[in-house]
């Protein structure tokens, strides 16, 4: 955690709106985002946070990037846990877990749609817009959230996987 209140607050309230741009609540409960990364892929919330706003991020996993006075996985993922409710899946990736074991993730999240005109995106530039966050790079960060929505969107698994055929 941070060394100054303000540092460990400035932390808090960029994940905080991080999540609230980024994420939404889905109507499906089919819907998770996952709060580790896989072995093969890294597509946690908290990784693309990481990417993002390194300054407030403390990633073990990214080499010299990192704030070292940032969040940790652990303590964003209670942020994400205070919006999402937390769920036990295997739809989404385990840490240190043989496949096919459920791993955890934020129950009917799912990522905004930030690069089409719509409620998605003027939500997302309202909330980083409001941090103070440039415009230059508000367009940054959108390109990116859709890129993982993409991305995990085609890599989730289905909670019912289709049977022998």
């Amino acid at each position: 955690m941070p060394n100054h209140a303000n540092e460990e607050c400035r932390a808090v309230q960029v994940a905080r709106a991080f999540f609230q741009a980024a994420t939404k609540l889905s109507e499906d409960n089919e819907d998770i985002l996952p709060q580790e990364d896989g072995a093969d892929q890294k597509l946690s919330v908290f990784h693309l946070f990481s990417e993002l706003f390194p300054e407030y991020a403390n990633d073990k996993d990214r080499d010299g990037t990192s704030g070292k006075n940032g969040l940790m996985r652990l303590q964003f993922n209670k942020i994400g846990y205070e919006m999402y409710e937390k769920e036990q899946s295997r739809r989404v990736p385990a840490v240190r877990a043989k496949p096919g074991n459920p791993g955890y993730g934020f129950r009917r999240a799912r990522w905004r749609n930030t690069i089409d005109q719509g409620e998605d995106r003027r939500v997302c530039e309202s909330v980083l817009r409001g941090l103070g966050v440039s415009q230059e790079r508000i367009d940054r960060i959108r390109k990116r959230v859709s890129d993982f929505r993409e991305e995990w969107d085609t890599v989730r698994r289905p909670s019912r996987p289709a049977g022998p055929g």
